[in-house]
């Protein structure tokens, strides 16, 4: 494929994104999202504001809770309750608490909407200027290269692979952001609640974190089966719809259909490998 600078290479684009290092991918997708940096800063204020809100609803559950079943005393940032939450006032604190819920839940969902609006935007634009690149750059191939590469390995690329690289740009890599917004404000209020449980709890991460890295290096391979198997299978279909005239003349139906089962039936054993080592991670 193109390299950054825009210059052709002299080889086909890779036949599966699973094949690239992870901070390759990482540089990759931050120069194809590199023009919708605008779309992307709104993508990041609607993530921290429903980052917020997820945070902030466990606490109208905690005033129900602690103030209007119990009768402690409220903290000093929600101070301003005070005047409902005094003898014949406590169910006006259960009805404001209650409408903190609606609250909460209508900016998280408006922030959610146009996070998940602007994030299929730029997965989308990002997919097409790929695939642009991807079909520019076959285009230029020499005649022998066409000799000597099954066309199903350039299909898989321009379309599976293409998909794989916008779901990276538009649901993990920005998943990723959400996640570590969440877990690092969900750690400052553990911290702000119970300094020693958080403790406790931040003592599990490494044994998490080595859970993780072991299976990564699995999961990546399981997943690079899984892109070659299709490859193979698109590469079986295209040859028999290619030559189905020949076929035909030669009665190979049957052959053709046989080996398509033997590809589909690979693919089929490679997903499932791969799906039972991300359930074990």
């Amino acid at each position: 494929m193109n390299d950054a600078s825009g210059k052709q290479s002299g080889s086909a684009p890779s036949s599966s994104a699973a094949d690239a290092p992870t901070s390759g991918m990482f540089a990759f997708v931050f120069e194809l999202v590199r023009p919708y940096r605008k779309w992307l800063f709104v993508v990041l204020i609607a993530m921290i504001i429903e980052t917020a809100m997820s945070i902030a609803a466990p606490w109208p559950l905690k005033i129900i809770l602690d103030n209007v079943v119990g009768k402690h005393k409220l903290p000093e940032f929600l101070g301003w309750l005070r005047d409902f939450s005094s003898g014949e006032h406590t169910l006006a604190l259960a009805g404001v608490a209650a409408f903190g819920v609606i609250v909460i839940a209508a900016i998280g969902a408006i922030a959610s909407y146009i996070d998940n609006y602007y994030t299929e935007s730029v997965a989308q634009y990002v997919a097409n200027d790929l695939r642009r690149r991807l079909y520019h750059h076959l285009q230029r191939l020499s005649l022998k290269y066409y000799d000597t590469h099954e066309i199903g390995n350039a299909v898989s690329t321009i379309t599976a692979d293409v998909s794989t690289i916008q779901d990276f740009a538009s649901t993990a890599l920005l998943s990723i952001l959400v996640d570590a917004l969440t877990i690092l404000g969900m750690l400052a209020v553990m911290i702000y609640l119970n300094f020693d449980f958080a403790m406790i709890v931040v003592v599990i991460t490494p044994v998490l974190l080595y859970c993780i890295s072991h299976f990564k290096k699995a999961v990546k391979e399981a997943t690079k089966e899984v892109r070659k198997s299709q490859s193979a299978m698109l590469g079986v279909v295209e040859q028999g719809l290619q030559s189905v005239r020949s076929v035909k003349a030669f009665g190979r139906q049957d052959t053709e259909e046989t080996r398509l089962d033997a590809a589909s039936m690979m693919s089929v054993q490679a997903a499932l490998r791969a799906r039972r080592v991300k359930s074990l991670l």
